[in-house]
């Protein structure tokens, strides 16, 4: 360790290169390293970098893109120690895999340099954000080992939502609140033992539509409903929205409510971005160097983690966006011959962002609903194809074995 934090001392400091002195010119200025350089998106993924002669074109002949260039070949050759040497530097996180703390070094060097070469609107769009809000849920559900999946009513027992402010980066509110189930009144064991939700803790619960009916009036009392504001939801994996809220719904009468038709799922959202397979909460939190805060399977403390992973992501540089949705009839029905969740292609997201007016938003954007009022406590992409055909299939097969109808709506019964 000694040894590794000596060599990352005499290691030229990546920023305050600089190519003019003749410094950079005589180091790594081999074709295969001036392909390093960092590019990025809207959404804050690197873009395939540049061949040599591009950079002589008009949008890359500025000399900060070659500058660029060398500073992610200094950077992609660091070790650990290193990287998290030059981040301290930068009083940046230092958490996370290899991987990770180069990404996070890399984009903070690049909007550093194309701010000090006055090339920072190029990347405006990066850095500003398609929505204020996140309303990050994962509700808990009634649940029994010895039923098929396929078949079983799946009713929500628990109901917790983390209202993140985009602009702050932190959680800044919260809803939740226990629902009485009413097909399956009693809980198994099985659901107890996984959720930690007793049975006293339901029985004078109120049922969901009622629990819908106080979350929606805590959602308009923050002005979260106006056409203004911003704001989707999130959730770790397709099933919040796609199995478990649909089904209620269903199973209560009530119509879907359409704040929940789009959603960011983040694990195709982190595997996008960090250029992983598909992890659980548990693997992306250890990725990022972070440990679960709570109970697993609480849908509080679920809820909880999973915004601290959308929080990271947005500190890194990543611009979230809906990636899913749900493919119901406005009557709420739906068609038995397709998924029930679809994908959102960057190419849907477009018209998306057209009709919804999400050109990211500028960070110090007025229309915002107030935050004085929102941090009163309530309590009461994997996928980068621009095409259908070309995109994989979501759910996968880790999905299917524990929600067949997702994929496949012919085996889900009318409830």
């Amino acid at each position: 360790m000694e040894e590794a934090e000596k060599s990352s001392c005499q290691l030229p400091d990546v920023g305050v290169l600089n190519l003019g002195s003749g410094q950079g010119q005589h180091e790594n200025t081999n074709q295969s390293e001036t392909k390093l350089a960092l590019r990025v998106d809207e959404e804050g993924n690197e873009d395939s970098a540049p061949a040599t002669e591009e950079l002589s074109t008009s949008k890359y002949s500025h000399p900060v893109y070659r500058e660029l260039s060398i500073l992610n070949g200094k950077i992609n050759k660091m070790n650990v120690a290193q990287l998290k040497s030059h981040l301290r530097e930068r009083n940046l996180d230092t958490s996370g895999k290899k991987l990770v703390l180069q990404k996070r070094l890399k984009s903070h060097v690049c909007q550093q340099k194309l701010k000090e070469s006055g090339k920072e609107d190029e990347t405006a769009s990066h850095r500003n954000l398609y929505y204020d809000y996140y309303l990050v849920i994962d509700f808990e559900a009634t649940c029994d080992e010895h039923q098929n999946p396929t078949t079983y009513r799946h009713e929500i027992i628990e109901f917790p939502a983390q209202l993140v402010s985009t602009k702050k980066g932190q959680i800044i509110n919260h809803f939740h609140s226990y629902v009485r189930p009413l097909i399956n009144p009693r809980l198994t064991n099985f659901c107890t033992n996984l959720t930690g939700i007793t049975q006293d803790k339901v029985n004078f619960a109120p049922t969901f539509p009622e629990v819908l009916k106080q979350f929606e009036a805590w959602l308009e009392d923050r002005g979260l409903t106006s056409s203004e504001t911003k704001m989707t939801v999130l959730t770790d994996g397709p099933w919040d929205m796609g199995r478990f809220l649909y089904q209620q719904c269903s199973i209560s009468g009530v119509p879907y409510p359409s704040w929940g038709k789009q959603w960011i799922n983040i694990r195709k959202s982190f595997c996008n971005f960090h250029k992983t397979e598909k992890m659980c909460l548990k693997d992306m939190l250890n990725h990022l160097g972070m440990r679960f805060q709570g109970q697993p399977h609480s849908g509080l403390d679920d809820s909880k983690n999973i915004a601290q992973v959308a929080i990271r992501l947005l500190k890194d540089g990543a611009n979230l966006r809906v990636n899913e949705k749900i493919n119901i009839r406005k009557d709420g029905s739906y068609n038995p011959r397709e998924r029930v969740v679809n994908n959102i292609t960057r190419h849907n997201f477009e018209e998306i962002k057209r009709k919804k007016g999400l050109v990211a938003n500028n960070k110090n954007s007025n229309s915002s609903p107030d935050e004085s009022n929102l941090e009163n406590v309530s309590d009461s992409d994997c996928d980068d194809s621009k095409n259908e055909e070309s995109e994989p299939l979501w759910p996968d097969t880790q999905d299917v074995k524990e929600f067949p109808d997702l994929v496949n709506a012919n085996v889900m019964k009318e409830i």
